[in-house]
């Protein structure tokens, strides 16, 4: 009888531990950010590592960090996408907590280390923004802000329509920002601008090649950053 009571009560703390992890509240952030990246065909090697060292730089500049710990939560969270066609991504960098130079150096660790692994498939910017709106479902971050931040080099060519996805992330609050490279197609920023980005506070940001993405996206970091602290900033029309 003993033993019976005793799996009984084991059971019951286990179910009581079990719901407890279950409804554990989210943590708060200033903002929700999911840098999604092109890793299609038309990205050489070359500017593949600009693009990732771009971002490990911008995410470590002191401008950033300190634009990060001015917000009212003193910390955001980030996740890094890589994309080609409409079902092919890898997430090189899970959600993760930034809150000082530490945890941004750590992301931009990852980011030097970790090899390619996407070489090709299409551009789908359709499906980066459907992959980047579902990852802020239960990633465990309850942010002021949501947005996804879309880099790449040429309009969307694979999967659903770039318009219709647009339209579904921003019917959920969710903030699309464009960064389009200009190195071979100079009208890529209009094309962005018209159908691409959207939501609250929505813009483009262009980097005027590979060689001026790190710029483009210490810029693009603090503008948004700056719309997360309440400071308004210059916004593009879309969607």
């Amino acid at each position: 009888m003993v033993c019976r009571l005793c799996r009984l009560c084991g059971l019951a703390a286990a179910l009581v531990l079990f719901v407890a992890a279950g409804g554990a509240a989210a943590e708060p952030v200033d903002l929700e950010l999911v840098l999604s990246v092109d890793s299609s065909g038309s990205i050489d090697n070359g500017e593949f590592a600009l693009q990732r060292e771009g971002y490990a730089r911008a995410l470590t500049h002191p401008e950033v960090v300190a634009a990060i710990r001015r917000g009212p939560h003193r910390a955001i969270a980030l996740t890094f996408i890589e994309w080609s066609g409409p079902d092919i991504r890898t997430d090189v960098v899970g959600w993760t907590r930034i809150s000082g130079g530490a945890d941004a150096e750590a992301v931009a660790a990852t980011l030097r280390s970790a090899p390619r692994t996407i070489f090709g498939g299409g551009t789908s910017l359709a499906g980066a923004i459907l992959a980047g709106a579902a990852a802020f479902e239960a990633n465990g971050f309850e942010g002021v802000r949501h947005v996804i931040d879309i880099s790449g080099d040429g309009p969307n060519n694979r999967g659903s329509s770039v318009t219709a996805a647009r339209d579904a992330a921003t019917a959920r609050g969710i903030t699309i920002n464009g960064l389009p490279i200009l190195e071979d197609d100079e009208g890529l920023a209009l094309y962005y601008r018209d159908f691409v980005i959207g939501g609250p506070g929505a813009f483009v940001q262009p980097a005027q090649g590979f060689a001026d993405f790190e710029r483009a996206v210490r810029r693009k970091l603090l503008q948004e950053l700056n719309l997360s602290e309440g400071i308004g900033a210059d916004a593009a029309p879309g969607g």
